[in-house]
């Protein structure tokens, strides 16, 4: 039996890792970009060397849970994630979406939705019918809520307004054109500017997001409507969920992700959903170090799950 259990909290841009004994003592592992096989081409490499520091843990391992950006997603992806675990991981492991995860660390593994808004977003409700999702569609076909998808909208009504489909609009353009920079000036600016962006299409327009929360604060009608927008659009997200999950209307919620920094947008949604968040539970990697020594046949208690969680928020 191993002295440790490990979590992994895999994301779209950095990987997270952690160990904890017995004791729930912590050991904090080196961090790494993101892992996710559907838009990092590095996420092999990133995963493996990820999973060769966990395999170091001096008396060994004795369970793991990771969480793993996009995974339940596309089949051939999983496959060869789960072919990299089985290869390295000699122990009881369990893999989940990274999202699953942060539900896992925000109700302590309970009851409730957990609504995501960063670069996407989605719903993850857990309840008497079971853990499902809504949302997570991509920038294509979805995300709605989220910064790229408040960049997206954002950035379409700057374009309508500069070639005159929108001139009520014209103000909010000019304002969002200048908050971008040099680079958006001309007859096309916010095409002119997303084209000068380093990095993928999708993280420069969810970029876009908090130029349009700057904007709203000072009172800007156009981004009011679309941080009010997107809140509505949490809304029907985090209702879903709920519903399919068994919880009813009057479900406990908690906000997670980068989008939600914007206090306008947060507001927003907590008044269409008739209740404010509740803080998490513990953090994500604690979560996941909880269902690990759970794997692990430890039996942690609410002191141990304290314990780690305390640390891991004193380390961030």
């Amino acid at each position: 039996m191993g002295a440790w259990v490990a979590a992994l909290d895999g994301g779209g841009t950095k990987t997270a890792t952690a160990l904890a004994d017995r004791r729930g003592a912590v050991s904090i592992l080196p961090g790494a970009p993101g892992c996710n096989p559907q838009d990092g081409p590095d996420w092999e490499s990133v995963l493996r060397g990820a999973l060769a520091h966990i395999c170091r843990a001096p008396g060994g391992l004795a369970a793991a849970v990771l969480g793993l950006p996009g995974f339940g997603e596309v089949p051939a992806h999983d496959s060869a994630v789960l072919a990299l675990l089985r290869n390295h991981l000699q122990m009881p492991f369990e893999p989940m979406n990274d999202v699953f995860l942060a539900h896992l660390g925000a109700f302590g593994g309970g009851a409730g939705v957990l609504v995501l808004s960063g670069t996407g977003s989605m719903a993850v409700a857990r309840g008497s019918s079971g853990t499902v999702r809504v949302g997570g569609w991509g920038d294509v076909l979805g995300d709605e809520g989220s910064a790229g998808w408040i960049g997206r909208e954002a950035l379409a009504l700057a374009s309508r307004a500069s070639d005159g489909r929108a001139p009520e609009a014209l103000p909010f353009s000019r304002a969002l054109c200048a908050r971008l920079g040099s680079e958006a000036q001309g007859d096309f600016a916010p095409l002119t500017w997303l084209m000068a962006q380093p990095g993928t299409p999708r993280s420069a327009v969810a970029s876009a997001a908090r130029h349009v929360d700057a904007l709203a604060r000072e009172g800007s009608p156009e981004a009011i409507r679309l941080l009010r927008a997107a809140a509505g659009e949490l809304t029907h997200a985090a209702s879903a969920a709920a519903l399919r999950a068994g919880l009813g209307s009057d479900f406990p919620w908690v906000a997670s992700g980068g989008t939600f920094r914007s206090d306008l947008l947060l507001a927003a949604l907590a008044e269409a959903l008739g209740r404010p968040p509740q803080p998490p539970r513990l953090t994500t990697l604690a979560g996941g170090l909880l269902r690990a020594a759970e794997l692990a046949g430890w039996a942690p208690d609410g002191r141990w799950a304290a314990h780690v969680d305390a640390q891991l928020r004193a380390w961030a």
